[in-house]
């Protein structure tokens, strides 16, 4: 059987009381999700807060911190590699999760410094950044010279800061020829409105795209 993890030299120590159908053990990441204290969850929207330092069953009280070096025999740590919140809920992971239509916390919550050890602190001064892909294909365009279209984004709050990118060269019918994406904003929940803009005025009908979008939660 697999040893737990142990918390050294933690900091932020509390105690929080987890949800009525929530349980976790030592090490899993913790954050809220706006009503109880649950396991944190990028997928989920739900960032990391804190680390838990007890093992405990679901609706539990649990001691838990913010900052300090996670001790894990059975982790396969490579030295130096940042850690992120993981797809997982709990979990940490050495790669980003996968950019998808849903919106991603991106979230680096420690660094190994030995190949069974993590260092980490969940002290945050600055936004969430929150990360989704979204495949935008723009209507033909006549003597209409600018225009917003919708696209869907779960998980995206009409209080976010969203900015993006096209992940490669415009291109197709109209893209050469003065269309162009001016920017974003959120128009209402799950919702990226596309500013579009047709210098030319001209009938034109764009390639179907796939946007980057990036969003900075407060």
């Amino acid at each position: 059987m697999a040893a737990l993890p142990t918390i050294l030299n933690a900091s932020g120590i509390t105690r929080v009381t987890l949800k009525s159908t929530v349980s976790c053990n030592v090490g899993d990441l913790l954050g809220f999700d706006g009503t109880d204290w649950v396991k944190a969850d990028a997928d989920g929207r739900i960032a990391a807060e804190c680390v838990a330092m007890e093992s405990v069953s679901a609706g539990s009280s649990v001691t838990v911190c913010t900052a300090g070096a996670l001790y894990d025999a059975d982790a396969p740590y490579t030295v130096g590699d940042s850690q992120y919140l993981s797809a997982t809920a709990g979990a940490h992971t050495a790669s980003l999760p996968v950019a998808s239509s849903t919106l991603t916390v991106l979230q680096r919550v420690g660094k190994a410094v030995a190949t069974d050890t993590m260092a980490f602190n969940l002290l945050r001064n600055g936004p969430l950044s929150l990360r989704a892909q979204a495949t935008y294909d723009p209507a033909s365009l006549a003597a209409t010279t600018a225009r917003s279209d919708t696209v869907t984004v779960t998980g995206l709050l009409t209080t976010d800061i969203v900015r993006g990118l096209n992940n490669t060269v415009l291109a197709g019918i109209g893209w050469n020829s003065g269309l162009m994406i001016q920017g974003f904003d959120v128009s209402a929940a799950d919702t990226l409105r596309v500013r579009l803009q047709n210098a030319s005025a001209g009938s034109l009908d764009g390639a179907s795209v796939t946007l980057e979008v990036i969003a900075e939660r407060w």
